[in-house]
Order: C-alpha cells, then sequence, then structure tokens
C-alpha cells in the first residue's frame, strides 16, 4: 500500500492511526493534531488507544474449544506481537484453569530472511503439526495463521476437525471461507472500535482534554463457529449422541436431563455418571452451558426484549429467564448487554461523529 503523506501541507483536524513511528508522534505531537491508535503495539506510547481486548478473545477461544472433549490444546502465536502474547496467556491461563496442559508453539516471521521466508515457515509449520498429540485443539493469533494451519494440514493428510480442530481471530470472512474446510474464529469488534475511535477523537479535537496513556478495550461478541472446529473427541457414541442432541434442541427448548438419558440404553443414574467421566461435566451443567450462551450471543448482538427471548426459548416467564441469567453470571440480562451495546444502535456515537472534520 502507498504511504499516505502527512506533512505540512496537509489540512486535516485528527487522525486515526493504526501504529505509528516515533517519528511521526513526535510530528503530530509539534503541530497540535489529536491522534487515536488502534494498535496493541503502540498503547502507551503518547497517544490514548481504542483496542479490542484481547484478553478476552484468547479467554473465548479456549472455552470453546473446551466445549469439543479435547484432552490437549496448543497456542500458536507471535512473541514479538503484544497482541499475540496477550491472546496467548489468556487462553493458556483459561485450559490450565480447566486442568488440561497448553503446548505454546511461536512462530517470528520477521526473524527468518526476506529470501525463502515462507518455505522455512511452511517446514516449521509442518514439523509442529507432525509432533503435537491428536486429536488436539489450535488457537492461533489470528486468521491468516490459522488458515495456512488448515491449508498445511490438508497438504499433509492431517484431518481437521477431527485430528485437529483449528480456530483464529478476526473472523476474516476471506480467511474463514478460503479454508477447507471453513474456520472458526473470535469476531474482531471492528465496528465498535471504530465508533469509539472517533467518539473520543472528535471530542479530542472539541478540546477535551485525554490522558496519553488513556485506553479503551472493547468487548468482544462473538465466535464465529465454523466447520474447522465442528468436532467433538468423545471415542463414545452414547455420550457423542447426546450432546448432540442438547447441543441441537436446548437453544430452543429447556429439556430435562431425563429426556436426553431416554435415548440412551442406561439408566438416569449410569447415564450421569457415564456423561461426567467423558465431558468432565454432569449433562445438565451443559444444558444450561449452551442455553446460557444463547441467551449471551442474543443479548450482545441484538436489541431483541427480554420477553421476547425468553418466549423464544420457552422460558416459563422473562423473570424466570432473568433469575437464571443472573444466577449463572452474576449480572442481570440489561446490564450484560450494556457491556456490549452502550448506545442503542450506535445512535450516540453517530450524533458524535456527525460533529467531527476527519480526514
Amino acid at each position: 500500500m502507498a504511504p499516505v503523506v502527512i506533512d505540512q501541507n496537509w489540512d486535516g483536524n485528527g487522525l486515526i492511526l493504526f501504529r505509528f513511528s516515533t517519528e511521526e508522534a513526535e510530528n503530530f505531537k509539534r503541530r497540535n493534531i489529536p491522534v487515536v491508535n488502534l494498535s496493541a503495539e503502540s498503547t502507551g506510547k503518547g497517544y490514548p488507544s481504542v483496542i479490542p481486548d484481547n484478553l478476552e478473545i484468547g479467554k473465548q477461544a479456549a472455552q470453546h474449544l473446551l466445549t469439543l472433549g479435547l484432552k490437549h490444546f496448543s497456542y500458536w502465536g507471535d512473541p514479538s506481537r503484544t497482541y499475540s502474547k496477550q491472546r496467548g496467556t489468556a487462553f493458556e491461563q483459561e485450559i490450565l484453569n480447566a486442568g488440561f496442559e497448553c503446548i505454546n508453539v511461536q512462530f517470528e516471521p520477521d526473524h527468518f530472511p526476506w529470501e525463502g521466508r515462507w518455505l522455512k515457515m511452511h517446514e516449521q509449520i509442518v514439523n509442529e503439526l507432525n509432533r503435537l498429540p491428536k486429536p488436539i485443539g489450535i488457537f492461533a493469533k489470528d486468521d491468516m495463521l490459522a488458515s495456512n494451519i488448515i491449508r498445511i494440514c490438508n497438504e499433509i493428510s492431517i484431518q481437521v476437525p477431527e485430528e485437529i480442530a483449528v480456530m483464529g481471530t478476526n473472523a476474516d470472512e476471506v480467511f474463514c471461507q478460503i479454508s477447507t474446510p471453513p474456520l472458526s474464529s473470535v469476531a474482531y469488534p471492528g465496528e465498535r472500535v471504530g465508533f469509539e475511535a472517533a467518539r473520543l477523537l472528535s471530542s479530542m479535537m472539541n478540546g477535551k482534554s485525554v490522558a496519553e496513556d488513556h485506553l479503551e478495550t472493547i468487548p468482544i461478541r462473538e465466535i464465529v463457529a465454523r466447520e474447522s472446529t465442528n468436532t467433538l473427541a468423545v471415542d463414545d457414541p452414547i455420550v457423542t449422541q447426546a450432546v448432540k442432541y442438547i447441543r441441537s434442541v436446548a437453544p430452543v427448548y429447556p429439556i430435562h436431563v431425563s429426556e436426553v438419558a431416554a435415548r440412551s440404553p442406561l439408566s438416569l443414574s449410569g447415564f450421569n455418571k457415564h456423561f461426567v467421566q467423558q465431558m468432565g461435566l454432569t449433562p445438565k451443567e451443559e444444558i444450561k452451558r449452551v442455553r446460557l450462551a444463547k441467551v449471551q450471543v442474543i443479548l450482545k448482538n441484538t436489541r431483541q426484549k427480554i420477553s421476547q427471548i425468553a418466549q423464544d426459548m420457552k422460558f416459563e416467564s422473562p423473570e424466570e429467564l432473568s433469575r437464571f441469567f443472573k444466577r449463572e453470571t452474576g449480572l442481570a440480562p440489561k446490564d450484560y448487554r450494556s457491556k456490549f451495546q452502550s448506545t442503542p444502535d450506535g445512535k450516540e456515537s453517530l450524533e458524535a461523529l456527525g460533529q467531527a472534520h476527519v480526514h
């Protein structure tokens, strides 16, 4: 990409930047240009920042992979990138909290000479994939790396997702859809980052003083699950069938454990014990987890009324839904929603943007 020239002839009123050099920062300071930074690599370097919650990205990726019945997990990152380290730290901690170990695989592409860089990377990825225990869940620092992992798995006859379940970050449609199978990914809250950065810049352009180390982290709304994690690594047909049934029905109907157990050849107590041995949680806990996840996705991403959600998911009443949600999360549904939707449909942000003249 050709560089955008911001010199003495530039007549803009403010800048939203993705990274900047020390020289650029000094130039903007000298000319009193308000700047908002969007990169985790440049936080605390002279300008306020708005970035996604990278710790939450790692945590949600781990939680998703932990639902697949896997016993082995791996994080693939770049030690030279702050965002990668943050995602990896949170991912590993969540895996450790669940009682498993995380295999840390680190790539630093800039350390390879430009000549033949991809061949060296390809060789290292092949070696790492071959030595991993299987089945395993891999979380990659971004969709680019994750899609390359899938492509190389196909080249060396490793089955995705049966042997290696793969997920990335950003939910970039290009990388996710060109992968075979399509890639699961933690969605990047780009629109919200843009609105909040514009809101912050507008206030700075209107004279508000904002600290240089000011940092806003934008919550993560959802995981876009696709075929690359569509697996259940449980070598037990009774539990596999039960989990598939729960995950297909529980989002829209409050099934009872007895209904699930009745579909198996085991007694209710035998089914419960067998399920816990294979999954590490009870069938009741899995039903609650699936229903809670459904409510969370709706609250994060829509303005749908609580009464309508309760009706669609067959809760007895909106009050029952609210009690269930608060018991599981510690928050009322409206308070949880406000964490992700600070303004209804972005109206306040649009009004703020209307006052700004940004080049």
